[in-house]
C-alpha cells in the first residue's frame, strides 16, 4: 500500500515539476501577462527568444520522457499491477540512437539531433509568442521554412534509412556481419564495427556539428529573427558527406570471421564458424578452403547452416593432422581470406584401456589424435606417467611411442597425461 502511495506521489511530483519547468521562465519574463504593455526592444526580444528556446529544449529532451513515464506509470497504477506488469522505468529514446547491434549509430544520431533542433526552434517561436514577443512567429508565418531545412532533415533521415536498409540486406545475404557490441558508447559515432576510426563517419559527423554550431550560434544571437539561413556551401557539404556515408555502406565488406564455437575441439569434432564476405550459399562451399593451422578440413564435410547477425554459419570438422593452438583460416579462390586466432585442438588417447600398460623403461605405442600435427619434434608436448615425465617420439606410422619412466612403481595403476598447447588428455595406465 505504501509503495503504491509513493508511486502516485512520484507521478504527481513529475507532472507538477514539468508544468512548473515550462511555465516559470515565461511568467518571470512576461510578468504574468500575455503581452508586454510597453514597446518591445531588441534586447528584450532576444532575451525572451533565448528563454523560449531553452524551455522548448528542456521540454522536448526531459519533459516529454517524464510525461510519457508519468502516463505509463498511471496506467500501471490503474491496471498494470493486476496483470503482474512491472513499474515502467524512466528511460527514453535509447533505440533512437542505438542500433540492434548495441552500437551508437552515427546516422540515427544525426537525424535525431536535427529533428529535435528544428522541433525545439519552432516550439520556441510559439512560446515566445505566448510571452508577447511575436517577431520570430511573424517571420515564420510570412516566410515559411527554407528548403535547406528540408535537405538537412530529409538528408539525415534518408541517410539513416538507406544505411539501415543496405546493411540489413548485406547481413541477410551474408555479405557482412553485425555482431553485437558489449556496450554502447559515444566513441562508436566515429568507429567502424572493428573499433577503428572510420573516415566516412568522421566526415559526416563533423560537417553536421559545424552546421549545428552555426545554427545555434545564429539563433541565440537573434532568436527574434526566426530560423537562421545556413550557408548553401555548408548545407551542400553535409549532403555530400551523407551521400559518402551511405555510399560506403554499399561497398562489399572485407572477409571476416566473427565467431568460432566451440573454442576448443578434438579431431573429428564439428566446429561452427561465423563468416561474412566469404560465402552466401551452399554453392560456394566447394570453392572454400578451411584450414586449422596448416591442416585443411575436408571440403566434403563443410556445411552452410544458416545466416545470422554474426554472418553465414559454416560447419567444418577438425582435420586429423591438426594439433595444438592454431589459427582457423577460411579463404576463397578469388583471394578473400579471414582468420580466427587461438583455436585449441584438444589431444585424445584412442588406445583401448587394456593396452595402456608397460614396464618401467619399456616403450609403449599409444594411438592419439591432436598430437602428430605438432611435428617430428613434438613441440609443446609433455607426457607424464604416475606424475613422472616420460620421453616420447613419433614412429614411422605417426604413432606416439612413450618410454615408461624408470621410477614408475610396478604393479600399480597410475595415470598417463598428454599435454599439448591445445589441452590435455588423461587415461589410466598400468605399470607392470
Amino acid at each position: 500500500m505504501r509503495a503504491a502511495f509513493t508511486t502516485r506521489r512520484l507521478a504527481s511530483l513529475g507532472a507538477c515539476t514539468l508544468i512548473a519547468l515550462a511555465s516559470a521562465p515565461a511568467v518571470a519574463l512576461a510578468g504574468g501577462a500575455l503581452a508586454p504593455a510597453h514597446s518591445v526592444s531588441a534586447h528584450e526580444a532576444s532575451k525572451a527568444g533565448r528563454w523560449a528556446l531553452a524551455i522548448a529544449l528542456v521540454f522536448l529532451v526531459a519533459g516529454v520522457p517524464l510525461l510519457a513515464w508519468g502516463i505509463r506509470s498511471t496506467w500501471w497504477l490503474l491496471s498494470g499491477r493486476r496483470t503482474g506488469a512491472t513499474l515502467p522505468k524512466l528511460w527514453w529514446g535509447r533505440s533512437l540512437v542505438v542500433g540492434t547491434d548495441n552500437r551508437v549509430s552515427t546516422s540515427k544520431t544525426a537525424a535525431l539531433v536535427w529533428t529535435y533542433t528544428l522541433a525545439a526552434s519552432l516550439l520556441s517561436f510559439l512560446i515566445a509568442r505566448w510571452m508577447g514577443y511575436q517577431g520570430a512567429y511573424k517571420v515564420l508565418s510570412t516566410q515559411g521554412i527554407e528548403a535547406q531545412y528540408m535537405v538537412l532533415i530529409g538528408g539525415t533521415a534518408g541517410a539513416a534509412i538507406l544505411a539501415k536498409g543496405i546493411v540489413s540486406a548485406q547481413v541477410d545475404s551474408g555479405a557482412t556481419a553485425k555482431p553485437e557490441a558489449e556496450s554502447a558508447n559515444l566513441a562508436q559515432l566515429v568507429q567502424n564495427d572493428g573499433g577503428g576510426t572510420d573516415l566516412g563517419d568522421v566526415q559526416y559527423l563533423l560537417f553536421n556539428i559545424v552546421a549545428l554550431a552555426f545554427f545555434y550560434g545564429e539563433i541565440f544571437r537573434a532568436p527574434q529573427a526566426g530560423l537562421p539561413t545556413i550557408p548553401d556551401a555548408l548545407v551542400g557539404l553535409t549532403s555530400v558527406a551523407a551521400a559518402g556515408f551511405v555510399g560506403k555502406k554499399a561497398l562489399a565488406g572485407p572477409a571476416v570471421l566473427s565467431e568460432v564455437t566451440p573454442e576448443a575441439a578434438a579431431v573429428g569434432e564439428a566446429v561452427t564458424i561465423a563468416t561474412s564476405g566469404i560465402a552466401k550459399s551452399e554453392e560456394d562451399l566447394p570453392a572454400l578452403t578451411v584450414k586449422f593451422g596448416e591442416a585443411a578440413a575436408d571440403r566434403r564435410g563443410l556445411a552452410l547452416t544458416t545466416t545470422t547477425t554474426l554472418g553465414v554459419l559454416i560447419n567444418a570438422y577438425v582435420p586429423p593432422t591438426a594439433a595444438g593452438k592454431v589459427d582457423i583460416t577460411v579463404s576463397t579462390p578469388t583471394g578473400k581470406q579471414a582468420s580466427w586466432p587461438g583455436f585449441a585442438v584438444k589431444p585424445t588417447i584412442t588406445t583401448p584401456d587394456a593396452d595402456l600398460q608397460g614396464h618401467p623403461s619399456g616403450k609403449v605405442e599409444i594411438m592419439t589424435t591432436g598430437v602428430a600435427g605438432l611435428g617430428s619434434k613434438l613441440s609443446g608436448l609433455t607426457v607424464e606417467i604416475g606424475g613422472e615425465l616420460a620421453s616420447s617420439e613419433l614412429n614411422a606410422n605417426e604413432c606416439l611411442v612413450v618410454t615408461v619412466p624408470e621410477r614408475a612403481r610396478p604393479k600399480t595403476v597410475d595415470v598417463i597425461v598428454l599435454r599439448t598447447p591445445g589441452g590435455e588428455a588423461r587415461r589410466p595406465f598400468e605399470v607392470l
